[in-house]
């Protein structure tokens, strides 16, 4: 196989790239761009579509009923994951990520619930038996600007970011390599790629004044 060949073959797969590259972040391409509006412009875009805030007191199951909080961190651990499971299940408070507290004097824990517009914040009472559940949804913009930023999203969001920043560089250089590859739009793109990084610089300058 010569060098025109492999050439060929070269060029051949990286248009394949490019253009699957393409196709596959397509959608999310458009979800990061849109958000991305939305986030500068949060005066002009604000919207409480969907916004809930409920508080609930809810009954302890029997094997959730403790009369002594378990003094080892391991025990303590594994027993806040029971809740988050319960709670998860019986009242719908599914979330990202989460911490806990317990209060050994007052016989109670704590569990913060976070995940991308809401949370939820639940206090339980084992002397009462019962949980206090406040829970509060922010909105579907909300939402959509926190997976934006991919905040409380969980690590399998974050993967999908990062995959999409992949894709996103594959797709850019593939672009410029075809580009280069063309005489008769070389000077063009050139031009336009040094236009956006004089456009980014210049922007920067300007937000420092």
């Amino acid at each position: 196989m010569n060098s025109f060949q492999k050439n060929v073959i070269f060029a051949k797969l990286v248009r394949a790239l490019h253009s699957y590259s393409s196709m596959l972040v397509l959608v999310l391409l458009l979800f990061f761009a849109i958000t991305g509006l939305t986030l500068n412009h949060p005066d002009v875009l604000h919207s409480k579509a969907g916004y809930v805030s409920e508080r609930v007191i809810l009954p302890l199951p029997e094997y959730l009923q403790l009369s002594l909080i378990p003094q080892s961190e391991e025990a303590q651990a594994e027993l806040a994951h029971q809740f988050r499971q319960w709670l998860s299940t019986e009242d719908h408070v599914k979330a990202s990520t989460y911490k806990y507290q317990f209060d050994i004097a007052e016989q109670l824990l704590e569990l913060d619930f976070k995940r991308p517009g809401g949370y939820a914040n639940v206090v339980v009472d084992f002397a009462a038996g019962q949980a206090d559940v406040d829970k509060e949804f922010s909105g579907y913009l909300t939402l959509l600007n926190e997976l934006h930023k991919g905040r409380n999203a969980g690590a399998s969001w974050i993967f999908l970011i990062d995959a999409t920043a992949l894709a996103c560089i594959v797709f850019a250089l593939t672009g410029f390599y075809l580009l280069l590859k063309q005489p008769s739009r070389r000077p063009i793109g050139n031009s336009l790629a040094m236009l956006g990084v004089f456009l980014a610089l210049f922007a920067y300058i300007l937000s420092l004044h």
